[in-house]
């Protein structure tokens, strides 16, 4: 069929329909947050620079980290339970909350003390916090004058609307070095989403300098256990499909499956290793590619030396763990598919000089990506579906991710993941298991039953092993997945 002209003409125009289908209808399908970013990370360093001078922040001395950070759970409960996707973008578009913007950090090695700033995605100042030492020597003033110093430090261009807010709870603490800390939290006026949950403002003044303005989103308790067990849910899934890929693909196909083939000298190896190695280091690079947002997580408590060397040493073992796990699934897959599909091109061959100027690569390669704009419609069309009709969820997410750009190679991690998800996965869910049962099947005579209950059976591994993403109901991503399993399966 795939010699014939009439084929790749319908193929094509089917191709070319998917792509315009797409480009024309993502925006319904996959709910997307526009963000109207007009500071780059760059613009984010300078102004907290600007702001710590000002302001005389510690430490006097810095290393800087900047990342765009974005509150997952607001937004979750927000679309779940608060009113759903229109009213998490009010929050921004009417400047209620900003759940997504800038943050930089000023921290010094062996420095308790450390400053963070955060700023809207248009670039305006929007929250600070000055973490000092318990040591840290400050004075120790009264309620009503440290109430005096919070308003004091509610300057213009921290926009703060106090009159829009009631004063709902308030602490102190004396710290050990005799500094009193004083904690206000304010409550936004009227404002309520969903059931209990409240925009908040919280001022912190310690000694008698105010180190905190923070404005936060009130997320119930009772949502973030129901959340939790429906996530529960999701992992279980997961977790059935981690077993099922080591008993079956792990020790049933690659270690039994290779030492069977061991032993009748049908195994290559060599090619297979370069390849486990090569994948498993550019996994391990990509993600030291981003060792600049490493630093917000840093614990100033520890030498700098030994937070690179932790970050090494980390990097070496899963690079050795990868590879091992790489290696034995590229070679089962090869290894397997030889014996039980000689007709196969080689899988080390594909590009060869011999083989690449070949027809078959030629329309195995060209019909794969035009197959890419196949499945890109079938997913438009599938959420498309089940959100309109079946009311399922999956959380939204940005059209732009400005961290992509604090990588030293931005273009690298998608280069992994295709290594990942296109290469390794497909050798470990797709060849391994219905080129193992297709041996099985040749051994009782029943072929074409071992790899039909293999093709189910991968369908249900692959889709469960994809369950844990943050959508509902649970199965939602098994629903899914079915259909694009069972094609990549019969395609091989």
């Amino acid at each position: 069929m795939t010699r014939k002209p009439v084929f790749w003409a319908v193929f094509a125009i089917l191709f070319a329909g998917s792509i315009f289908f797409w480009t024309q209808n993502y925006n319904k399908a996959f709910p997307v947050v526009s963000l109207d970013i007009r500071m780059n990370r760059e613009m984010a360093v300078r102004a907290a620079d600007t702001l710590a001078a000002k302001y005389n922040w510690h430490p006097r001395e810095y290393r800087t980290a900047v990342t765009f950070y974005s509150e997952r759970n607001v937004q979750t409960f927000v679309e779940l339970e608060g009113g759903g996707l229109e009213t998490f973008k009010s929050l921004s578009a009417d400047s209620l909350y900003f759940p997504y913007g800038w943050q930089v950090r000023h921290f010094q090695e062996n420095n308790p003390n450390e400053t963070s700033v955060w700023f809207t995605p248009a670039g305006d100042p929007y929250c600070f916090r000055q973490k000092l030492g318990e040591d840290e020597p400050g004075a120790a003033l009264g309620r009503d004058s440290a109430l005096a110093v919070a308003l004091a430090g509610l300057r213009d261009e921290w926009a703060v609307d106090l009159e829009s807010y009631e004063l709902v709870d308030e602490a102190e603490k004396t710290q050990p070095g005799g500094r009193v800390d004083h904690t206000f939290t304010y409550q936004r006026s009227g404002f309520e989403l969903g059931e209990n949950g409240f925009l908040r403002l919280r001022l912190v003044v310690s000694g008698d300098i105010l180190t905190e303005l923070m404005h936060f989103f009130q997320v119930p308790e009772a949502f973030q256990r129901r959340f939790s067990e429906m996530r529960s849910a999701n992992d279980k899934i997961a977790f059935s499909s981690v077993l099922a890929m080591v008993l079956l693909y792990g020790l049933g196909g690659c270690v039994l499956g290779v030492f069977f083939l061991m032993r009748q000298r049908r195994v290559l190896w060599k090619t297979a290793l370069l390849w486990g190695s090569f994948v498993s280091f550019v996994q391990v690079v990509s993600q030291i590619n981003f060792l600049p947002l490493m630093w917000m997580n840093y614990d100033t408590a520890i030498a700098t030396g030994s937070f690179i060397t932790q970050i090494i040493i980390s990097s070496i073992v899963g690079f050795l763990l990868q590879a091992v796990m790489y290696t034995l699934s590229f070679i089962a897959a090869e290894s397997l598919s030889r014996r039980a599909f000689p007709n196969h091109i080689q899988f080390w061959k594909l590009w060869s000089p011999d083989t690449v100027g070949s027809t078959s690569i030629l329309g195995q390669t060209i019909g794969g990506f035009m197959m890419a704009g196949l499945f890109l419609a079938y997913s438009l069309i599938f959420y498309m579906f089940t959100q309109n009709n079946l009311g399922w969820w999956s959380p939204a997410d940005t059209d732009y991710n400005p961290n992509i750009l604090a990588a030293y190679f931005p273009w690298l991690t998608s280069i992994a993941i295709s290594l990942g998800a296109g290469f390794w996965e497909e050798c470990l869910f797709r060849a391994v298991p219905i080129a193992g049962a297709a041996l099985i099947g040749d051994r009782y005579g029943k072929r074409n039953l071992f790899i039909g209950v293999a093709m189910v059976v991968q369908a249900l591994v692959f889709g469960a092993g994809h369950a844990n993403y943050p959508v509902q109901p649970a199965y939602a991503r098994v629903i899914e997945l079915i259909i694009p399993s069972l094609a990549f399966g019969f395609l091989y």
